[in-house]
């Protein structure tokens, strides 16, 4: 049965897991549900994060938090690591498998997943064969694509990439018919002929091996997950942490938001931004009837989309935690404000509760001008390593330059700091990688001085 939706919100500037522990144990986020006085309550409730470190820092938060010196502990899922068995034993019950446009049956019989590798090779091989149909007809004519093993697979890299991109959003590929106009340059229309090896030679692959595409097993079995929450869960099923940046996340939130016992926390919903930009983050038509591009690029771009599929508005939005009075959210949220109403600025800086946050949220704020990346990997090191020198202190770096963080990484074991790095580590970086790479270089090269 559904119910209006229940929705809430995290600050950017509260802690995100601590604030989602304690507004569980109080019972604010599930009507009748209060596990405070009951160690066993907790045991009923199934919470989704959306990383697999998410989830292990929320189990060791939930323990601290529970005051206990033992406690039995959600059910905590990482959003689209579904457990296969769980729907095969809720399809077995006894009250007989969901009936929701048959998700629950029809994950119990999906194929597998190609394998990384296979798809990789099996790309690199269709584009090999469409690269050499392209060889020139005449000696001395310029290749118009470079038919080399090596460029195929590079190719068949970038090729796989959009596959996964236009399976998670959705996107058919009849939406590159018109791509391309007629009167662009004949390498325009070169580019969706390359296409076409994953439109139409790409799908006869995996149906001759009975596979099917990660993306699409993964969005079948969230929508499956949906369908199990919606049809069995007796317990509280709480969503948290995830902006439902994919169609198959934020259909699953959705369900979750509208059960009688689930709810969703959302991170840093930004409730101070005036709905005239809120609409332009979407692209909406403003008074005028002009409706601008959607900023896809604007961090809220997400959540709006998440919450024009819930079926919310954004005042709507219950607010957890309350924000530190010098709180930076509102210079952030002025400073990422969307292009089309940025001429705001300056009736927002005579606004006398913008400024007092401002001057209130720049102290300790710090810009670093480096003049080269080791600079600015060293800086970073000097500041982080810092924090050592005064016990209880943490310190993160958040950045989305992968050789950044490795320069980082490799500047504070100058001082023997060993960090954790959430982005990983490929294989070829690490120490046995590395050595290996190294060796087959030095046999191609015939081990060659220089």
């Amino acid at each position: 049965m559904a119910s209006l939706p229940r929705v809430f919100t995290i600050p950017a500037a509260v802690p995100f897991l601590p604030t989602l522990a304690a507004a569980l144990l109080e019972g604010r986020l599930v009507p009748g549900f209060a596990p405070a006085a009951d160690p066993l309550a907790l045991a009923a409730v199934t919470l989704y994060l959306p990383t697999r470190r998410a989830c292990r820092t929320a189990r060791e938060i939930l323990f601290e938090a529970a005051g206990r010196d033992g406690a039995v502990l959600p059910r905590i899922v990482a959003l689209g690591d579904i457990d296969e068995d769980e729907l095969a034993f809720s399809a077995a019950g006894p009250a007989g498998p969901a009936t929701e446009g048959g998700a629950l049956p029809e994950a119990l019989e999906l194929p597998p997943a190609l394998p990384g590798l296979s798809r990789r090779l099996l790309l690199a091989r269709l584009v090999l064969a469409w690269a050499r149909s392209l060889r020139p007809k005449t000696a001395g004519e310029a290749p118009v694509v470079v038919d080399t093993p090596a460029a195929a697979l590079a190719m068949a890299d970038q090729l796989a990439r959009l596959i996964d991109d236009m399976t998670t959003r959705d996107v058919p590929w009849t939406a590159l018919d018109t791509l391309v106009p007629d009167e662009h340059d004949r390498y325009w229309g070169l580019t969706l002929d390359f296409l076409r090896v994953a439109r139409e030679h790409w799908p006869a692959v995996l149906a001759e091996r009975q596979t099917i595409e990660p993306a699409a097993r993964r969005d079948l079995l969230i929508r499956a997950e949906a369908a199990r929450v919606a049809a069995r869960a007796e317990g509280p099923v709480i969503v948290a942490g995830s902006t439902g940046s994919m169609p198959a996340t934020a259909r699953f939130i959705a369900t979750v938001a509208r059960l009688p016992h689930g709810a969703v926390v959302l991170p840093g919903l930004d409730t101070a931004l005036d709905d005239a930009s809120w609409d332009a983050i979407a692209g909406l038509a403003d008074g005028s009837g002009l409706a601008p591009e959607p900023e896809s690029g604007h961090p809220q771009f997400a959540l709006h989309g998440l919450l024009e599929t819930i079926g919310l508005r954004r005042g709507e939005i219950v607010v957890l935690g309350a924000s530190p009075r010098h709180d930076r959210a509102a210079l952030m949220s002025e400073a990422l404000r969307p292009a089309p109403t940025t001429h705001l600025w300056q009736q927002r800086l005579l606004a006398e509760d913008f400024t007092g946050a401002v001057r209130d949220g720049l102290p300790g704020l710090s810009v670093i001008e480096a003049a080269n990346a080791e600079e600015e990997a060293l800086a970073i090191a000097v500041v982080l390593r810092e924090t050592l020198e005064h016990p209880g202190r943490t310190a993160a770096l958040a950045t989305p330059d992968r050789a950044l963080a490795r320069r980082v990484a490799a500047a504070l074991g100058r001082w023997g700091v060993t960090v954790s790095d959430t982005g990983g580590q490929p294989l070829a970086d690490a120490p046995a990688g590395v050595f290996a790479r190294l060796a087959a270089e030095t046999a191609l090269d015939d081990v060659a001085p220089v």
